[in-house]
């Protein structure tokens, strides 16, 4: 939820990252109960983030347990914006002739390694993208942290990406390593999601 300008309201940002699951995709039964969602609550009004997640731009706080009741029936009610589960992903070389490597099974990997609310909380705000080809579809070297499928000798690598910003200080994060084949560039993050 975002504050609204309008006393009262306010925006409110619908998940498309489920947890294991592919981000920016919704069946066709999510996106009617979308468009029930906002022409009952929403004065008929959706839109589409560059976040790969869906927004009611004016909600009336008095609505905002109506409508995380339609979400939850929707299974449409993960609260994971601006966590470490929300990850933007281009769609990789299942989809697109122009991609080098495979990203959904990557984030879907590293989505399932920190699906806990809990967790994810308590990390806080972290950002990661992935592309899986140099267009950077993804976004993937304008965040914290970004990962780039690249192709080597018919070979899937990826390079890793950090410290970047899109804020009023915008920076390109500095490249940590290059050549990480899929196994080990999904592994790194197992050891920083068991409990602890």
């Amino acid at each position: 939820m975002h504050q609204h300008k309008a006393p009262g309201h306010a925006s409110v940002t619908i998940s498309l990252k489920p947890i294991g699951g592919v981000p920016g995709d919704a069946s066709a039964e999510q996106m009617e109960a979308v468009a029930d969602i906002a022409e009952t609550f929403g004065f008929d009004e959706l839109r589409v983030s560059h976040e790969q997640n869906l927004i009611l731009p004016h909600v009336r706080l008095d609505d905002l347990d109506k409508i995380y009741d339609a979400l939850v029936d929707a299974d449409l009610a993960d609260g994971n914006q601006g966590l470490i589960t929300d990850i933007i992903a281009c769609p990789d070389l299942d989809y697109c002739a122009l991609a080098n490597a495979r990203s959904i099974p990557i984030v879907q990997e590293i989505s399932s390694s920190f699906g806990g609310g809990e967790r994810q909380h308590a990390i806080g705000d972290l950002k990661i993208k992935i592309s899986s080809c140099i267009n950077a579809c993804g976004h993937h070297h304008v965040d914290h942290i970004g990962i780039l499928g690249v192709e080597k000798k018919g070979q899937e690598l990826y390079q890793l990406t950090l410290g970047s910003s899109v804020d009023e200080n915008a920076s390109i994060g500095s490249i940590v390593r290059r050549g990480f084949d899929g196994d080990k560039i999904s592994m790194r993050w197992k050891p920083w999601s068991r409990p602890t």
